[in-house]
């Protein structure tokens, strides 16, 4: 029936490693390992963008990505489709995000007046997003979303930061040893 209206969907993300658990076990060597090893290519792909404290960077980037793997709903949670669905009206989200500018949000997504309602997969990670963000300092911030820059266009940057998002995501993360020719990525 609504075949000619929008459906946005808003829902939990940031992390840059693939789930919660990546963050939050504590006893497990695997992800000890691997956390620490993301830790370094934070680092790398931060000194090679310029960053004089890559590695302070790093660290802060690691403790802010973990803070929001402890607000973000675990694989058990987000299989439950009706608990996933929180039909939120426009009006509304100011009330799980105070301080959030929605409207400029939407607007610059394209969907301002195009949409009366959202729906919010994960409401209490909003409300905790929006807290960790209220308390984490601007350097973090502008370093954290700096990182997600690079990270995201990686594959599209000189050779060096090919290899070490390679290095991180195809070898440590998956154990794929060679990467794809330069021709192929993207």
């Amino acid at each position: 029936r609504a075949s000619t209206k929008y459906a946005t969907y808003i829902g939990q993300g940031g992390l840059g490693m693939p789930d919660r658990d990546y963050y939050l076990k504590k006893d497990d060597d695997k992800m000890v390992k691997t956390r620490a090893a993301y830790e370094k290519h934070v680092e790398k792909t931060l000194a090679l963008a310029g960053d004089k404290n890559a590695a302070a960077s790093a660290k802060a980037i690691l403790d802010f990505e973990t803070q929001l793997a402890e607000v973000q709903w675990t694989k058990v949670d987000n299989r439950d489709p009706v608990k996933r669905y929180n039909k939120t009206p426009i009006a509304k989200l100011g009330e799980l995000t105070p301080g959030y500018d929605w409207k400029a949000a939407l607007g610059a997504a394209g969907i301002a007046n195009k949409v009366d309602y959202v729906i919010v997969n994960q409401p209490s990670y909003l409300k905790g997003f929006n807290e960790i963000l209220a308390k984490t300092d601007l350097a973090t911030l502008k370093s954290y979303f700096e990182w997600q820059l690079l990270r995201s266009y990686s594959e599209y940057l000189s050779k060096p930061f090919v290899d070490a998002d390679f290095a991180f995501y195809g070898t440590t993360l998956t154990g794929v040893t060679e990467n794809r020719p330069r021709w192929k990525i993207g």
